[in-house]
């Protein structure tokens, strides 16, 4: 009986430690998020808030990344920005950012390494989903009618090795919700496209219009990965976007991928 409690308080005490563990390292992830300073193209004294904690936390083993999180800038309505943060398994790996304008309005964000990240033009183009039903007075079957909208996608995209074709799946569950009804968003579901859990696309899925009852089901998406990535809407390809120049990309498009050479 006695091993048997000594068993139980070493297994709690190492999932504690554990907790501690991850809950130090998040706060370092935060503190270092918190230098992509980003600020309103249109209005550079208005800054566009982070989400103090990240909407997603993922690894990519086949692909050689881990301690990956995921975090979204605009704390109210639309995301502005999703960016990416994850490193190599090697000890001596960089962190890497990947960076994708999710708003319809331009930011210029200011990075760890003191470069700027500024696009130049918006991807975000909502689109209507025709046949999809009238959203539903309640938030709780609206988020049933968004996330039985997102699973009628699918998508693939190409990359290494050989630009091998890779088969993305969609979370089940969305990583962010939102609205805004002065910006005619009176529902918002950010839903993640991944290779595994690594995200490759993000699935905007919102409830359009001036009011709740006029509002029709749009679909958004944007990339935030570097391969050539093909999307289908009930096996139907509606989108598709071909390798990131250099696999980073510019400074000034939508999507960029940065390095910096600690997040600890």
């Amino acid at each position: 009986m006695l091993l048997v409690f000594m068993a139980a308080a070493s297994s709690q005490e190492t999932e504690q430690e554990k907790a501690d563990e991850d809950k130090a390292r998040l706060a370092r992830y935060l503190k270092h998020m918190q230098q992509c300073d980003a600020r309103l193209a249109s209005d550079i004294e208005k800054q566009v808030e982070l989400l103090e904690r990240p909407v997603l936390l993922f690894g990519d083993s086949a692909r050689a990344n881990q301690n990956g999180s995921l975090w979204a800038f605009g704390k109210k309505g639309r995301p502005l920005a999703f960016i990416e943060l994850y490193r190599g398994t090697r000890p001596t790996d960089n962190w890497i950012h990947a960076a994708t304008l999710t708003g319809q309005d331009l930011i210029v964000m200011k990075t760890p390494l003191s470069g700027q990240w500024k696009p130049g033009k918006v991807q975000i183009e909502p689109v209507v989903v025709k046949d999809a039903p009238a959203p539903e007075a309640k938030e709780a079957q609206r988020l049933r009618q968004a996330r039985a909208l997102a699973r009628r996608f699918t998508a693939h995209e190409f990359w290494d090795p050989d630009n091998s074709r890779f088969e993305l799946r969609l979370l089940a569950q969305p990583v962010h919700r939102y609205s805004d009804a002065k910006q005619e968003v009176q529902d918002g579901a950010a839903f993640v496209i991944a290779h595994g859990t690594n995200p490759e696309v993000i699935l905007l899925m919102e409830a359009l219009g001036k009011d709740l009852e006029t509002a029709r089901w749009h679909y958004s998406l944007a990339r935030l990965g570097s391969a050539e990535i093909h999307v289908e809407l009930d096996g139907k390809e509606v989108w598709k976007c071909g390798r990131a120049p250099g696999v980073v990309g510019s400074p000034s498009d939508p999507y960029w991928l940065f390095f910096a050479v600690s997040a600890d």
